[in-house]
């Protein structure tokens, strides 16, 4: 740890880098998080959380969410991904979510839609279910087929559309 002292920016006193460990509760459940690193003001009290630290622990607390809500986790959405066999790319090319939507569910930068965590969980129990997705937008063939139908005795001609996708 650095101890390099930095104006307040609510005082300009001077702040004092310091680690603290930061409980953080959500829905009744409680994350510690140790080596949060903190500047604290001498003069007013007035806490900043070093800016590292707060990208680092921000990615803690979004997969805190994530297990608290059932959700899956970054960890758990890359296995995934991995086990069907898609890159972060193809993955949100195929499944939706916006461009580079995994690389962000991976990071811990976005948590995912339950929509998307219920798609993610259909494919891991059936990856086969990845064919329909792929073959969605592929252009379907159809054969026209001409039929005879006998009616009592009546004659009707008609044509059938089969569709070979």
């Amino acid at each position: 740890m650095s101890t390099i002292i930095v104006s307040c920016p609510i005082c300009g006193g001077e702040s004092v880098p310091k680690v603290v460990t930061e409980r953080f509760e959500y829905k009744g459940q409680t994350l510690t998080y140790p080596n949060y690193l903190i500047h604290e003001c001498s003069a007013c009290g007035e806490a900043i959380v070093d800016k590292k630290c707060l990208k680092e622990s921000g990615r803690a607390i979004r997969d805190f969410y994530r297990k608290v809500d059932g959700l899956l986790t970054a960890s758990e959405i890359r296995q995934i991904r991995l086990r069907l066999g898609l890159s972060q790319d193809a993955a949100s090319d195929l499944l939706g979510g916006g461009a580079k939507s995994f690389a962000r569910y991976e990071n811990c930068e976005v948590i995912q839609s339950v929509a998307m965590d219920n798609l993610l969980r259909l494919l891991d129990a059936n990856p086969r279910g990845l064919g329909v997705l792929e073959n969605k937008n592929k252009p379907q063939t159809y054969k026209v087929i001409s039929t005879t139908m006998v009616y009592h005795t009546k004659c009707d001609k008609s044509k059938l559309v089969v569709n070979n996708g």
